[in-house]
């Protein structure tokens, strides 16, 4: 099934006839990317393609309170009397016994006064379809049934109640029966024990009628109490949504104003001190090498010569002595050479030597000393040893310092960019503001859902009261045997359809848990944080467990991981119906943080359906977002609401094409 187009004449916010092609040009580009600030009628989008589909019978018409009819009145533009009233037109194709068919839905209304006249026309293939039209909510069911839209159909709200594992039972219940078709079950089962009841009252003894009739009554007294705190508690979520859409505004409009990088101003501060401290230090450090003998570092040729010419000057105070001592001894060497009446062209040879080399050592001896260092070593010493540690400790100094520097740029950076305390002060009190009004609405909500829990416990005990009363009633007085096997059979049935909805929910969760793992798996990749979900067949409780094999509880993860988590489960519960149906989600990324934003708008958006309408703000999807989605961009708009007329326009590219 494939969207391919919207028509909203008239609705809400959009005044006039406003078209928006929601076909995908390619299969490499499934999404259609609306973007819309608060209020401009992504809302609208979604409850329009909902209730061209199903009518009065789609989810948007439960979260209102009042009936169909002033639903639909509240629809119409402002702007236009509620007599001209308005309409939806959505096409789609859709394949039927292996044809494709394109069908044409318009459903109009208005007023007529104090009701309203709403009109429902269904085309299919470019023909009117008087008999489709007038059958179109059984007709609809064959290839997307209601049941299971919320799985396709859904926006943030739906994901916060799946995140939390305690409120997701009663949804994951409601989704899981109508994937598998146990809500016919559970509706039978309610239908039998009507007949049950109903087939008990009819013949009450006169003396237990009036303590009959008297639970009857209790019973429809708490009834009426449990409704009025379920309706209490429908309130309450109503002030507490409103809460937290309120203070997660707030929060983003102190974060975009310095509010995060004001509360870290302290952190900030310690950090440059600190770093401050070392770069001092490193500092003091090539000042005590630069006074020492670093600064001959600069000079390595003229200290190589220096070297030279104190050696050759050291060499030179040697030869002059030498030449001395040698003069002494090698007189004494020919006298003795004579005495001992060696030939005398022996000793003229060893005499002609000893003077060349007296001779060579008086040259040596003649260079003129330049530099007159006293210790020729203690220069060898400077080169070798002392001028190499001496420039890598410099060196290293350097180097730490410029590591210091770089910090304190980048501190001082962040210190140049907190806002004025005075400058935050009204978003902060804006944000305390909302933050107390959020805690009064948790407070709200929590007691209104323990009187809803109450009421609920004293209209079941009423109720078990009166069941008693009934069957003490019937056996009191059934004496015949039909009557009496119409209502054992009754109760048989009814436990077989327990039974059989706890069985059949058993032999299909193996494999739907096994999709919802998968999902989390391609949504974490390499993070391996949960290894197994198991739902449990009767009380739909989900159950989470760790790479350590034991249980992890919610609690233990994340407010990012556990949107993650509610996405999973509805991505496996899609993949689980195995029908290629299109995803429509609004505002799905409200409430989490960067890194878990990157895993839905790469791992998920691009994969979740052949065809994705995403209805996002411009701080959910952002510029940064944006060029990481474009590549799977089919079609983009952006909504563009006029406050002096009071209306939206459809403008074709998002806010950064």
């Amino acid at each position: 099934m494939i969207l391919n187009e919207l028509v909203l004449h008239n609705v809400c916010t959009f005044a006039d006839r406003h078209v928006i092609d929601l076909t995908p040009p390619s299969r490499n580009k499934p999404i259609v990317l609306v973007g819309g600030l608060n209020g401009a009628g992504k809302t609208t989008i979604l409850e329009s393609i909902q209730l061209a589909l199903y009518g009065s019978l789609s989810q948007n018409t439960g979260r209102r309170t009042g009936s169909y009819e002033n639903y639909l009145r509240g629809l119409i533009h402002r702007g236009v009397p509620e007599t001209e009233g308005a309409a939806i037109e959505l096409t789609f194709t859709a394949h039927q016994e292996g044809r494709e068919h394109r069908y044409w839905i318009r459903r109009s209304w208005k007023s007529t006064g104090s009701s309203i006249r709403e009109i429902l026309l269904v085309s299919v293939d470019g023909r009117h379809n008087q008999s489709l039209t007038s059958t179109w909510n059984e007709h609809v069911e064959t290839f997307l049934p209601r049941g299971i839209a919320g799985l396709f159909f859904f926006d943030g709200e739906q994901i916060e109640a799946l995140a939390d594992l305690d409120r997701s039972r009663q949804v994951l219940g409601s989704a899981l029966d109508a994937l598998l078709g146990l809500d016919l079950v559970e509706r039978l089962s309610t239908d039998l024990s009507v007949l049950k009841r109903r087939h008990r009252g009819e013949q009450v003894p006169d003396h237990l009628r009036q303590s009959v009739e008297e639970k009857k009554q209790l019973v429809t007294a708490h009834r009426q109490a449990e409704e009025a705190a379920a309706g209490e508690v429908a309130a309450r979520q109503t002030e507490l949504e409103r809460a937290q859409k309120l203070f997660f505004e707030a929060t983003e409009a102190y974060r975009a104003s310095g509010g995060e990088l004001f509360e870290q101003r302290e952190s900030a501060e310690a950090t440059a001190s600190m770093v401050r401290s070392g770069l001092a230090r490193c500092e003091d450090e090539v000042r005590h090498e630069l006074a020492d003998v670093t600064p001959l570092l600069l000079v390595p040729t003229l200290l190589a010569q220096v070297a030279t010419q104190v050696r050759q000057e050291a060499d030179a105070k040697r030869d002059a002595l030498l030449v001395e001592a040698f003069s002494a001894r090698d007189d004494t060497l020919l006298q003795k050479l004579a005495d001992a009446k060696v030939k005398a062209s022996t000793i003229a040879a060893v005499e002609e030597f000893l003077k060349g080399d007296r001779d060579q050592r008086r040259s040596s001896a003649d260079t003129e000393e330049l530099i007159g260092f006293p210790d020729h070593l203690v220069l060898e010493g400077l080169l070798a040893t002392t001028l190499p540690e001496s420039r890598k400790r410099l060196e290293s100094a350097l180097q730490r310092r410029a590591q210091f520097k770089a910090e304190l740029d980048q501190v001082e950076r962040t210190l140049a960019a907190i806002p004025d305390a005075e400058a935050l002060a009204p978003l902060h009190m804006r944000r305390e503001e909302a933050r107390e009004i959020l805690m009064r609405a948790e407070a709200a909500h929590h007691v209104a859902t323990e009187r809803l829990a109450m009421t609920g416990a004293d209209r079941a005990k009423a109720t078990a009261a009166y069941e008693a009363a009934l069957d003490k009633a019937a056996h009191a007085n059934l004496a015949a045997d039909d009557d009496r096997r119409l209502i054992e059979h009754v109760d048989r049935v009814r436990a077989t359809l327990d039974s059989l909805r706890v069985e059949a929910t058993k032999r299909h969760l193996v494999r739907i848990s096994q999709l919802v793992l998968e999902a989390l798996g391609q949504l974490l990749r390499k993070q391996r944080l949960i290894t197994d979900v198991h739902i449990d067949p009767e009380t739909h409780t989900v159950t989470l467990t760790g790479v350590d094999g034991h249980t992890l509880p919610a609690k233990n993860l994340s407010a990012g991981e556990r949107q993650l988590l509610a996405v999973a489960l509805l991505w496996g519960l899609a993949r689980a119906a195995g029908q290629p149906l299109p995803v429509v989600i609004d505002t799905p990324l409200g409430r989490l943080d960067g890194s878990h934003r990157g895993h839905l708008l790469e791992r998920y958006f691009p994969q979740a359906s052949h065809q994705v309408v995403l209805l996002s703000t411009d701080t959910e999807v952002d510029e940064e977002a944006f060029a990481r989605l474009a590549p799977h961009v089919g079609r983009s708009y952006h909504l563009e609401f006029d406050p002096e007329t009071n209306a939206t326009f459809v403008n074709d590219g998002y806010w950064w094409e």
